[in-house]
């Protein structure tokens, strides 16, 4: 038996309806106590044969995953330090720590959580920084670094609260920000994108409603972006340990939009024509999140896409996932709303 596809023109999902109802999701970063992370680092197997104080360290941080660098030259691996007072180690033989300038974590994907034991060993000015930033440089959060000038360790930890993280930068209150010590440092690192690309509205046989066709990888092009909206996941699709995280980039900024999912393909990928955009998921449409775009013209889901809004998800489901978004009344085809192109995620146990 044909499974009965739901055509979102002709149900109580429309640009007016459902897709505008529930709450506004929103990145909420959170102090949190100590965690085990998916990667660790404590700086006990880098190489220093390049020097006590290069630029960067030589060997990357957490398993191959991130750049560890400072922003004055002046990084340092050590078995304890001796300044204002002497540190030793948290754990281990050896501890990280610069002289001067901003200690710079750059990740190649995206963080979700991170931290560890800070302490400083400079003879004044207690405690410190950190800021966060994402994949375009924009500053998403600020902090205190909670380290007393007197050698001891102290647990400091965030949660991103569903942000993605490319960059953290760590500084003390001291000498420009150097003698920010670090050790046992933990983080949650997304794997690399997931899913397979549908409705991709450069390709053959997806018809772009007014001949706005977008460009590889994407939605048909809006109002701002000629290109069309993007969307891509990145994270462990794991019903048990579920990590995945759906980020929209160029659609229209500060404007509502609904991560919404399917079970079913349609049209072999290529989907139907919706708006001044496609849709491909199909089937049982159920709406994940309600969200709304950055001046940056992104949004990233917040929700567990497992089980939001009541959802089920079981080993070995297949689900679409794509974001509806409004647009404005210079849409290419009037229509005032759009769709990025869609995600196939199969979920693991």
């Amino acid at each position: 038996m044909t499974k009965p596809q739901v055509d979102l023109r002709h149900v109580a999902w429309t640009a007016l309806g459902l897709f505008l109802t529930g709450s506004v999701a929103q990145a909420q970063f959170s102090q949190t106590g100590p965690f085990t992370g998916s990667h660790q680092e404590g700086f006990e197997t880098q190489d220093t044969s390049s020097g006590p104080f290069p630029p960067c360290v030589v060997d990357r941080s957490f398993s191959d995953n991130a750049d560890l660098c400072s922003s004055s030259a002046a990084a340092h691996i050590t078995g304890g330090w001796g300044f204002g007072c002497s540190i030793q180690e948290h754990g281990g033989s050896r501890l990280f720590g610069c002289t001067g300038g901003d200690t710079v974590f750059t990740f190649d994907t995206a963080a979700t959580r991170f931290g560890g034991y800070m302490g400083t060993n400079n003879p004044s000015a207690s405690h410190g920084s950190i800021d966060f930033f994402d994949d375009s440089g924009t500053l998403l959060y600020s902090d205190t670094i909670v380290a007393p000038n007197d050698c001891t360790w102290t647990w400091n930890g965030w949660d991103f609260g569903g942000a993605l993280v490319k960059e953290i930068r760590l500084r003390s209150n001291y000498s420009s920000g150097g003698y920010m010590m670090l050790d046992d440092l933990e983080a949650d690192i997304l794997p690399g994108q997931v899913g397979t690309i549908l409705c991709s509205c450069d390709i053959a046989g997806v018809s772009a409603p007014c001949g706005n066709q977008g460009q590889q990888d994407r939605g048909c092009g809006n109002s701002k972006h000629s290109e069309g909206g993007m969307l891509f996941a990145v994270g462990f699709p794991s019903v048990t340990n579920n990590s995945v995280v759906l980020h929209a980039t160029d659609v229209v900024g500060t404007l509502e939009g609904v991560f919404f999912q399917g079970d079913l393909n349609l049209n072999n990928g290529m989907g139907v024509a919706l708006g001044d955009g496609v849709r491909c998921a199909g089937g049982n449409l159920q709406r994940l999140e309600v969200a709304f775009s950055g001046a940056d013209d992104k949004v990233d889901s917040t929700v567990d896409l497992t089980s939001a809004n009541g959802i089920t998800t079981l080993p070995g489901d297949t689900r679409l996932y794509q974001l509806w978004y409004r647009d404005t009344a210079a849409a290419p085809c009037s229509a005032q709303y759009n769709l990025t192109n869609a995600i196939e995620i199969q979920w693991l146990p």
